[in-house]
């Protein structure tokens, strides 16, 4: 079936993005290895998954020990954990990541993540910033509790 170019009619193009593949089963897969994106202020890699204004979504990975230091951003985030181990430092304080999980960083809240097992993340959020930039984050110096 044809639909029509919505951009002849005003319209913002769907945006979609593929972040895993589907076995033969519906299971998904995932990918193993680093990505295409060296992420700023970070060990972790990403791709950018879609962008409307300032709002937008990546696929964020970290080998096993890898991480990113104590930082804030403006914007909110939700993190989905799809794949892997790891620990989330918010404000001070050590929380366990698995699969299935999301968890919510706020705008300007102190946070680090480590990777125990390699770690994939889905990260929306807003006042998005591409995974290279060096205004994506700005690392902070704290001891975790």
């Amino acid at each position: 079936m044809n639909f029509p170019d919505n951009a002849l009619f005003g319209h913002k193009p769907f945006q979609t993005a593929r972040w895993a593949a589907l076995s033969p089963d519906c299971a998904l897969l995932l990918p193993s290895g680093p990505l295409s994106v060296d992420m700023s202020n970070s060990q972790g890699t990403g791709s950018a998954l879609l962008k409307e204004g300032d709002f937008g979504a990546d696929l964020i990975r970290f080998g096993a020990n890898e991480g990113v230091q104590n930082h804030t951003h403006e914007g909110a985030h939700i993190l989905f954990v799809v794949k892997g181990e790891g620990w989330v430092d918010y404000e001070g304080y050590a929380h366990h990541l698995e699969p299935g999980m999301c968890y919510l960083i706020p705008s300007m809240s102190q946070h680090a993540i480590r990777a125990i097992t390699e770690l994939v993340l889905i990260a929306v959020g807003n006042k998005h910033r591409p995974l290279e930039s060096s205004e994506r984050m700005s690392p902070v110096n704290q001891t975790p509790r």
